[in-house]
């Protein structure tokens, strides 16, 4: 897989243009989740895109400086993976990618996430623990998770 991390200001419109489409399959299409994006935070993110040797977009993460969207703490989301590259450990290394930047780059800082509840346990390996009660978000169960 070949990897890119580019800030809004450096995407092309073609990048754009596959993030949403990827964002869209995954989460509107593939898990009915009736939220509305783009969201107006893409702006403030960075985007974590990975592509197939063919170019093809295979995966995704948006990553948030702190404060962008946890107060007092980096956080990422949107991370998606299309089905043909499901199962393989590519969700896995994107939320490995994803952290390692966010430690890089603001080290004094937790890193905070609103995890989908069933996928708890995946960010439990990844070095995360829960923080509070379960919440609904964009009408699906969400945890607040904390990688200290």
């Amino acid at each position: 897989m070949h990897w890119t991390l580019k800030s809004w200001d450096e995407l092309t419109t073609e990048e754009l243009y596959d993030i949403l489409r990827l964002r869209g399959e995954v989460f509107v299409v593939g898990q009915s989740c009736t939220c509305t994006d783009p969201d107006g935070k893409d702006p403030f993110a960075y985007h974590l895109m990975m592509r197939t040797p063919e170019g093809e977009p295979a995966g995704y993460a948006r990553l948030f400086p702190p404060g962008k969207y946890q107060k007092g703490a980096s956080s990422f989301g949107r991370v998606a993976v299309r089905k043909p590259w499901r199962g393989q450990g590519w969700g896995k290394e994107l939320t490995r990618r994803a952290v390692s930047f966010l430690k890089e780059r603001w080290p004094d800082r937790p890193v905070v996430i609103s995890a989908q509840q069933y996928l708890e346990d995946f960010y439990k390996e990844a070095g995360f623990r829960p923080s509070g009660e379960p919440y609904l978000e964009e009408n699906m169960w969400h945890i607040r998770m904390v990688h200290d």
